[in-house]
């Protein structure tokens, strides 16, 4: 029996509601089930890591995705399910069997960018097992977690047991970029089960989420204005970051300017902030800046080091030899972004800096993560990550971002706009599941809120469930993502637990048709 099961063996998980001496199942029969469909779970989830399904600003990756899909549905055929692909292939429809479903399991394919390929210890797409963990790009966020699923629906079946309710497992393609154009096609179709949850987060039940806004400010160049003199800094362009929702580890830009000013200016910024690295390239007039910092998950800002503001704020500081964004501002649209990012956004990741600070008891604070800049041929555009806990709308995000731009000339767009998610903690279903997680893990933890956003946004009667641990913290959107092995058999066992006890277990013969 491992360590980690609270219950001792003899323990019989009728404690769940099931009823009648053929129907019981103990912890020890749950375990050996998923120890023995651990093997082709770990082998599925390899095969899986090797397809880049990426989400990104074109979709590029789209042909990717369906194929992931297409090989998500053949493991399950395999192991005697019934799948299929829907929402012109954005989405894959598992059923364990041909029941009504009682219970949905909400989970998603793609993956965000793997960034700094040279930060990885084993290349992101390789699937490395190495370690004791599988190592790449959405091994945890979220194909680890669909094979944990997969395998312990497989797992129920071969132990024979019958389930009172059906279950459906729907796997989307396009969560990382909260646009979720797979699930709103979903949404009409009557497939999704009225209840049921997501493993995309953390144990044990997460019944709160934060508002969610991805935001593009954007700022185009100045008219016919140049905003320059030839004496002044010159600036060609500049870029960093990912996703919106991922802290970026590196951005740059390149200016006109005498390499020895630069790096006395950087030398002063770092003494103040060493928590950031620069490097300089380049020599003669053009010298280019590199902001070197640490990946991380927007929801969670201080856990990083933001290259795109610290760049931001060491060019914009005031006490500097020339001022560079003012020298820009008139009709530089390079200017007036860095000006926002490192005069208004600044280093606060608390929303402070644009009057949207928030704190709630159980939600915690407002999040603000800077995820990404990008030029081209129309300005420079500024992706930004908002989440604010309950009485903070999307809506009044957007307000906020439209004030503190409008002196920059600035255009705010609204990507993706989420309002928080809240649950009663009392819920049935919530409380099911709490249950389940405690059978398997010494854990009193209530149910907890989150800063991050999962399908459980998508539909009513939904929550996020697994499959983080909190004695495993592992990193995702980050270099070096990986599935210890431990975390994908303690997961395959509780949702065993759990979908027997959600969709209960058959305790009389099916009415003959």
């Amino acid at each position: 029996m491992p360590c980690w099961v609270k219950q001792s063996c003899g323990v019989l998980l009728a404690l769940l509601g099931f009823s009648g001496a053929a129907s019981a199942v103990d912890a020890d029969q749950i375990q050996s089930a998923a120890d023995q469909q651990l093997p082709s779970a770990i082998a599925a989830l390899q095969k899986w890591v090797t397809i880049p399904s990426v989400t990104d600003a074109t979709d590029s990756y789209r042909e990717d995705k369906t194929r992931l899909l297409t090989e998500i549905v053949k493991e399950a055929e395999k192991l005697g399910f019934e799948g299929r692909l829907v929402a012109d292939q954005q989405v894959a429809i598992i059923d364990f069997d041909q029941q009504t479903p009682a219970i949905g399991i909400l989970l998603h394919a793609d993956v965000v960018p793997p960034g700094d390929l040279d930060s990885w210890k084993y290349p992101p797409f390789s699937g490395q097992l190495a370690e004791q963990a599988i190592w790449g790009r959405g091994a945890a966020d979220d194909k680890g977690p669909i094979a944990a699923t997969l395998y312990a629906l497989a797992a129920i079946r071969a132990l024979k047991l019958e389930l009172a309710g059906g279950v459906r497992v729907i796997v989307g393609t396009s969560e990382e970029n909260m646009v979720w154009d797979d699930f709103a096609a979903i949404g009409d179709m009557g497939v999704v089960p009225e209840k049921g949850w997501t493993a995309d987060a953390a144990f044990p039940v997460v019944h709160a989420e934060k508002s969610f806004v991805n935001a593009v400010v954007s700022f185009a160049d100045g008219g016919g204005r140049t905003g320059l003199s030839p004496d002044n800094w010159q600036l060609d362009g500049w870029q960093g970051g990912s996703a919106p929702n991922s802290i970026p580890a590196q951005a740059s830009l390149r200016l006109r300017r005498d390499k020895e000013a630069v790096a006395g200016w950087i030398a002063s910024y770092v003494e103040e902030n060493p928590q950031v690295a620069f490097k300089l390239d380049g020599d003669g007039e053009t010298v280019t800046i590199t902001a070197i910092g640490k990946a991380g998950h927007g929801s969670r800002p201080d856990s990083g080091v933001n290259a795109i503001t610290h760049l931001a704020r060491m060019i914009t500081r005031r006490d500097a030899e020339t001022d560079l964004a003012s020298s820009l501002a008139d009709g530089s649209a390079a200017g007036r972004a860095l000006q926002f990012l490192g005069r208004i956004v600044g280093g606060a990741t608390d929303g402070s800096s644009l009057g949207i600070d928030r704190t709630h008891p159980v939600m915690g604070k407002t999040t603000v993560n800077v995820g990404q800049v990008l030029t081209d041929d129309r300005g420079v555009h500024s992706y930004l990550n908002i989440r604010g806990p309950v009485g903070l709308s999307a809506k009044q995000i957007e307000s906020a971002l439209v004030q503190a731009v409008a002196p920059l000339n600035g255009v705010v767009s609204m990507v993706a706009a989420m309002d928080p998610l809240w649950v009663d903690p009392d819920e049935a279903l919530v409380q099911q599941l709490l249950a389940s997680y405690r059978r398997w893990v010494d854990d009193q933890r209530p149910p907890i809120a989150i800063g991050g956003t999962t399908y459980a946004k998508a539909f009513p009667g939904y929550v996020a469930f697994g499959m983080g641990f909190p004695d495993h913290r592992v990193p995702v959107h980050a270099p070096n993502e990986r599935m210890p092995v431990e975390v994908l058999r303690k997961g395959m066992a509780i949702y065993i637990d759990a979908i027997l006890s959600t969709a209960g277990i058959r305790t009389t013969p099916p009415n003959p048709e």
